[in-house]
């Protein structure tokens, strides 16, 4: 087999940008090939399950990237009071301001199942992670929960209202409002 003429990496995220800036379904295999590089066939190769397999990928990556960015350093940062701060540093690809907008705000709009189930899935996996540090800061599994759930709407709400206005403040303003 040939090597890759595109690092996973780069792959990920330049099809991440068509999917964000054109949504699931307006990403055409044009668009798609030439922010790659690569050709149909390649495409198909590396991706046998079309665009649903792109995005879940890409869906993986992310929570890949949120565990090691976002997750690890919380839970190894020591006191579960200062562990979000500390693990704010890292930059997952689905929460930077830059990368013009939501990731999940525009693949769960398209018309695949298989694509807002895992969708679905990354919500509660980064919502368990945020109310587990909760619960190790000594809140009950409700109130922790609860607060968790309320993190990610005010980081991915953020997020929209940056990529709408085109300022990234909005989106500084939410994780600065996150309780400490």
């Amino acid at each position: 087999m040939r090597p890759a003429k595109i690092s996973d990496n780069r792959l990920y995220r330049e099809l991440s940008d068509i999917f964000r800036r054109k949504g699931y379904d307006g990403a055409s295999y044009s668009d798609l090939m030439k922010a790659t590089g690569l050709v149909k066939a390649s495409l198909y190769h590396r991706f046998p399950g079309r665009k649903a397999e792109m995005v879940d990928a890409i869906l993986s990556e992310m929570d890949r990237e949120f565990s090691e960015y976002v997750v690890k350093p919380a839970f190894e940062a020591g006191a579960p009071l200062t562990a979000p701060a500390k693990s704010r540093g890292g930059s997952a690809s689905s929460t930077n301001p830059d990368n013009s907008g939501v990731f999940l705000d525009t693949v769960t709009l398209a018309d695949s199942p298989s694509t807002r189930e895992h969708a679905r899935r990354s919500m509660e996996f980064w919502i368990d992670a945020f109310a587990r540090l909760g619960r190790d800061a000594g809140l009950g599994p409700a109130i922790a929960r609860r607060r968790s759930q309320e993190a990610v709407a005010a980081i991915e709400g953020g997020l929209v209202v940056s990529r709408v206005l085109g300022n990234r403040r909005p989106f500084l303003r939410s994780l600065a409002s996150l309780p400490k």
